[in-house]
């Protein structure tokens, strides 16, 4: 079963196109939609865990380099929130490591290429969470 994978990515970010992840990640290998956002920052502990609650494997947040956002410390909020959202999902006994930041500059594709196929490789390894609650 391939890996899905949801993407929550910062406007003022890598802003990369469904197109460039299915260079980077043929869509065979996995699942993985793109949800574009202001700012890393307007993302909620609750869109992290209905993206996991609905099936994903894994959830990942593209913001900004630490002290670069542009709404001052939305990538510091959003690194926060996924804390929080782990700390749910371990107490949960779903694990901790299903959702993830990271921070990219725009235009490093190269970082944001490796952070996908990471992100794959986790997803891979953790598997579907629903089997782990099995």
């Amino acid at each position: 079963m391939k890996p899905q994978i949801v993407i929550y990515c910062c406007a003022n970010s890598s802003a990369a196109s469904e197109e460039d992840v299915e260079k980077i990640i043929p869509e065979d290998q996995a699942e993985i939609r793109i949800s574009r956002l202001p700012c890393s920052g307007r993302t909620d502990a609750l869109y992290l865990l209905r993206a996991i609650e609905t099936g994903a494997t894994l959830a990942m947040i593209v913001g900004c380099p630490e002290g670069q956002c542009q709404f001052v410390e939305g990538n510091l909020r959003a690194r926060m929130r996924v804390r929080y959202a782990n700390r749910l999902l371990a107490e949960a006994g779903m694990g901790e490591n299903r959702i993830r930041m990271v921070n990219i500059a725009a235009g490093d594709e190269s970082s944001f290429a490796a952070a996908l196929r990471d992100a794959v490789a986790c997803a891979r390894e953790i598997g579907p969470w629903m089997s782990a609650a099995a």
